[in-house]
């Protein structure tokens, strides 16, 4: 019994311990550019480990949902004009262009558009 009295007596005291140093490191403000960094850290490794039990209130299905949603409605509409154009200069050479207002206009009637 005494022997399970002291693994009870260590527990505690660890706790105790854990809890001074965690409350020492998010209280106390720590000016030393060592222990500054240090305390920087564990505020932050403490704020994602305790956001990773918090409960969500979506749940994931209805996150993927809204992000197709989102991705459907910012989408290019399908009449949009070819950005690219293809033509040939007065040398013979094939010539691209990023759009039409960048074809010379002695080419733009020739100039057909790119497929993407």
């Amino acid at each position: 019994m005494l022997r399970l009295f002291k693994y009870f007596l260590w527990v505690v005291v660890i706790v105790a311990l854990s809890v001074g140093f965690d409350q020492l490191m998010l209280r106390v403000p720590l000016h030393a550019p060592g222990l500054n960094q240090t305390q920087q850290f564990y505020v932050d490794f403490r704020t994602r480990l305790l956001g990773l039990f918090r409960t969500k209130t979506k749940s994931p299905p209805d996150v993927i949902e809204a992000v197709i949603k989102k991705a459907t409605a910012l989408s290019v509409p399908a009449t949009k004009k070819p950005s690219r154009y293809l033509y040939v200069d007065g040398n013979g050479i094939l010539q691209f262009a990023d759009s039409l207002q960048q074809v010379p206009r002695q080419y733009r009637q020739e100039a057909q558009p790119i497929a993407e």
